[in-house]
């Protein structure tokens, strides 16, 4: 039997960090990678994610089992269009992107019947520290799966042991419920960011404001990628984003009329109420995000469908479940 080929294209933090992630354990599979600047795939098989790089594009995917595509959404669609016509039939194409519905549209209008598309959105806390890549980047964390409609059920779950050999949880998601989530948590801090930096380099005193803009304004402004990224993301979710904008509007008009507000005799003033209750959110969150435990997800319990793991077993045998620790009995 061949030995099976993963692709990875796309060389930056989350494509090295899934090889990395995959060769933590010995697996029977390639890993090959390829990315549009020949020094990021070099240092990605320098760091151990790939076994192998190839430049040319044909050339990495071609007989591939499974395909990741680590690349921004504005690259997607002129991607699956080279792609579509040279890709093995039956392949799995995962993609890793942060809005899902225009990702699984693209897939519907390149890809034929005979390949499975299944966009795929890990969510990195990050917090306490830059990201970079590593192998236990996706370690408990969640990972939104979300396929599209003529993904095969075995392709699917193959998809999610794919996500648990990361050391992910695997959340199946509603594309569009997603997308008007990441609207709100996502988009709108970075709507906010580039919000606040025109501002301050609009005003008169930037010149001096500069020099005294330090840590916070940092990561107030933090972008989170190129311009032409960041427009095509916002672009095809534009519809959640104005809905989140309004949002933030009317909230701002309440917060103008907090700090307007002239202290109450012999009570707390409303701004310091309010202060008090997002600061205690705020600081439980980040608890969560910390310890990455959300109990949100009810256990799934249950037998196994006799052919959910056919896949799996055709391609990957078990490689690609978590590995259990032992029983007592087994020591």
């Amino acid at each position: 039997m061949t030995t099976p080929k993963i692709t990875i294209i796309g060389l930056g933090l989350t494509g090295t960090s899934i090889g990395l992630g995959l060769r933590r354990q010995e697996g029977d599979f390639e890993i090959v990678g390829h990315d549009k600047e020949p020094e990021i795939a070099g240092a990605a098989k320098k760091a151990g994610a790939i076994n192998r790089g190839e430049w040319n594009l044909h050339r990495a995917y071609e007989d591939a089992d499974m395909v990741i595509l680590a690349v921004p959404l504005s690259e997607l669609d002129e991607l699956l269009d080279l792609m579509a016509d040279g890709l093995k039939p039956g392949a799995l194409l995962l993609a890793t992107v942060n809005v899902m519905q225009p990702a699984i549209e693209i897939a519907n209008a390149r890809l034929s019947d005979a390949l499975h598309f299944v966009a795929g959105h890990p969510i990195l806390t990050g917090i306490g520290g830059s990201l970079t890549p590593r192998p236990d980047l996706f370690e408990d964390a969640v990972f939104c799966l979300a396929p599209s409609l003529n993904a095969d059920p075995n392709a699917v779950q193959l998809a999610s042991d794919f996500v648990e050999r990361l050391g992910a949880n695997p959340l199946f998601v509603d594309a569009q419920e997603h997308d008007g989530i990441m609207a709100g948590v996502e988009q709108l801090p970075q709507i906010m960011a580039a919000a606040l930096m025109r501002t301050s380099i609009s005003s008169p005193g930037w010149a001096e404001a500069q020099r005294m803009a330090g840590r916070r304004f940092a990561q107030a402004t933090e972008l989170g990628g190129s311009a032409e990224q960041i427009f095509s993301s916002l672009q095809t979710n534009r519809t959640n984003l104005v809905y989140r904008i309004e949002q933030l509007q009317n909230e701002l008009g309440e917060w103008k009329r907090l700090l307007e507000m002239d202290a109450p005799e012999e009570e707390e003033h409303p701004l310091l109420t309010a202060l008090k209750k997002v600061v205690r959110s705020r600081d439980e969150w980040e608890i969560h995000a910390e310890l990455k435990r959300w109990d949100l997800a009810p256990a799934i319990t249950g037998e196994e469908p006799e052919q959910r793991g056919f896949m799996r077993q055709m391609f990957f045998g078990n490689f690609f479940k978590r590995p259990t620790k032992p029983t007592d009995s087994e020591k």
